[in-house]
């Protein structure tokens, strides 16, 4: 099983603990391993297999460590068994619905027999619920955005999810030697993806006979054309076969979207051309195939996937041509990352090296501050002794600058979760909104700003605070926000965390508008999660940002130059 299993498996576990009351100190031990677990860079199973006692693992106990080798070696677990057999599966995702937790999880069941999430939403039809102890009109607020962000990833994968599905079908076909392309909403990098394409050039019985060799289970007969396979990550991967000369315009087709599609098929009409899913057709029958050629033939630069969206994209591209998207290779440093300083999950030193293997010039290490509720957030204090450190690993790695900073918490009065002499003496702060998210739109606009005022304050991150599949962005005027940004000179993060993506590619679109600064990061716990980082390129792109509009892609001394000019 791998860490992602275990970890699962894990959090379940601690989800019924807590939904049969248990002590609350072991039901957040469990949580906490179950983290620890998923940002774990060494695949615990084979630490089993080779003999190691998961006991001598920091935070891992007997309890914990019996657990764990149960499932890895059986695939299953007798306590977790024990467990589902007592409560239904549907009231663990009624519990994890922002607003509902396990003690108000388990008044539902027990007052009004609520074991879903369908039941859940019928209940709130009704006026029944608000008489229940703890529900009162905000706690029902609540619970709505919580269904309505759930419904973000209704039958959707995060785009990291659906990248694992399409790798699992990309090393079978390539076992074979066959050539594909990615399509459709995985293409062009959407924040989710409903179902995963691939494109593959030859024949169909080939693809089958490679399926039928792989752990890959096909949901249609043999001999189907696309056929829909199942993977290990989740979401669904259609494969669709074409002869060897349609691959590009069967996915240029695949990759839509219609809207998109509809506007180009337009642009080909008025040219006396006609767009079909097999390329670009003259009157006479010719046919374009090659996705240049063909955006050549209309009189336009070709549009990478990431900017097809619809009509607007065509009017735009025409006025403006295509940008030269920034891409992963310009990022010359990360300015968002924890440390077990916090709530990471690797060293500083560890963190540093990997960053300096990826080719990184400089990493800020931005560690929370204590309000945020993580593990050990820093004071001033903590602050003083892990800047000691940076300065020992800084010796050890002269040729990567490490950047003091912090992730300080903007409190609900727009003040900092810091004295401003303790930031104004760090190299780079991120200011963050971690809590109070029930604030109204035009409070927590003037909370933001207000911190985004204070001159230690070099970047906003996460500026919604959304998490996919689990909260709505707090309401907030973000026209204002982005104004203030430019007035004051402070950069906007995209998240590169899967569950972020924040600011969303709108926003981003309104960044390049106005001329605002924005930082790509991983907002990494784990030397793993660095890889963020491309998600948040990815956005990025999706906002029609260049390296320039980045600043994360400058030098070291650009960036010394722009925090400085700003507490100037």
């Amino acid at each position: 099983m791998t860490n992602a299993q275990l970890a699962a498996a894990l959090t379940e576990l601690a989800d019924y603990m807590a939904l049969e009351g248990r002590d609350t100190h072991r039901v957040a031990h469990y949580k906490g391993a179950a983290t620890a677990l998923r940002r774990f860079e060494h695949p615990v199973a084979d630490m089993v297999q080779g003999g190691m006692d998961l006991t001598d693992v920091p935070g891992i106990g007997k309890g914990l460590a019996g657990f764990l080798e149960e499932l890895i070696q059986s695939g299953t677990s007798k306590r977790l068994d024990d467990h589902r057999a007592r409560i239904p599966g549907g009231l663990l995702e009624v519990m994890r619905l922002e607003g509902v937790g396990a003690t108000r999880a388990r008044t539902l069941r027990r007052d009004l027999g609520i074991e879903t999430v369908s039941e859940l939403e019928a209940a709130l039809g009704g006026r029944g619920i608000l008489a229940l102890d703890g529900f009162g009109p905000g706690v029902v607020a609540r619970i709505r955005r919580g269904l309505a962000a759930r419904s973000q990833l209704q039958d959707r994968a995060l785009l990291p999810v659906a990248d694992r599905a399409q790798a699992e079908v990309a090393s079978v076909l390539a076992k074979g030697g066959v050539r594909w392309t990615a399509a459709g909403e995985a293409a062009r990098r959407t924040e989710t993806v409903a179902v995963v394409d691939v494109v593959v050039a030859g024949n169909p019985g080939h693809v089958w006979d490679l399926l039928a060799g792989s752990a890959l289970d096909a949901s249609e007969p043999r001999g189907a054309n696309p056929v829909s396979v199942s993977s290990t990550s989740g979401p669904s991967v259609r494969i669709t076969s074409v002869g060897e000369g349609q691959l590009e315009a069967v996915g240029h087709h695949l990759t839509g979207p219609p809207a998109y599609l509809e506007a180009l098929g337009n642009e080909a009409a008025r040219q006396g051309l006609a767009l079909t899913p097999l390329g670009l057709t003259h009157g006479d029958g010719f046919r374009i195939t090659d996705v240049t050629e063909m955006y050549e033939a209309l009189d336009l630069p070709t549009v990478p996937p990431e900017l097809r969206v619809d009509s607007d994209t065509i009017r735009r591209i025409r006025t403006r041509g295509v940008p030269r998207l920034v891409a992963q290779d310009d990022v010359r440093g990360d300015l968002h990352l924890h440390t077990t300083w916090s709530d990471g999950a690797a060293t500083l030193e560890r963190m540093v090296k990997a960053a300096r293997e990826r080719g990184y010039e400089y990493v800020a290490i931005t560690d929370h501050s204590p309000s945020t509720g993580a593990v050990s957030g820093l004071d001033a204090g903590a602050l003083a002794e892990q800047r000691d450190e940076i300065g020992h690993v800084q010796d050890q790695y002269p040729d990567i600058r490490v950047l003091t900073g912090i992730e300080v918490d903007i409190l609900p009065d727009g003040t900092l979760d810091m004295d401003d002499e303790t930031l104004m003496s760090l190299d780079v702060v991120v200011a963050s909104v971690h809590s109070a998210f029930e604030q109204d739109r035009a409070t927590m606009t003037r909370r933001i700003i207000r911190a985004m005022e204070n001159p230690a304050v070099h970047v906003l991150g996460h500026p919604t605070g959304r998490k996919l599949g689990r909260r709505l962005g707090y309401p907030v005027d973000v026209d204002a926000i982005l104004d203030a940004a430019r007035a004051l000179d402070v950069a906007i993060e995209v998240n590169g965390s899967p569950r972020r993506l924040d600011l969303d590619w709108q926003g981003l679109w309104q960044c390049n508008e106005r001329g605002v600064n924005v930082v790509v990061t991983s907002d990494a716990h784990s030397i793993a999660r660095l890889d963020n980082v491309q998600n948040a390129v990815d956005q990025a792109r999706r906002g029609w940002l260049e390296a320039h509009n980045v600043v994360n892609t400058r030098s070291l001394s650009e960036i010394m130059s722009w925090t400085n000019r700003r507490r100037g």
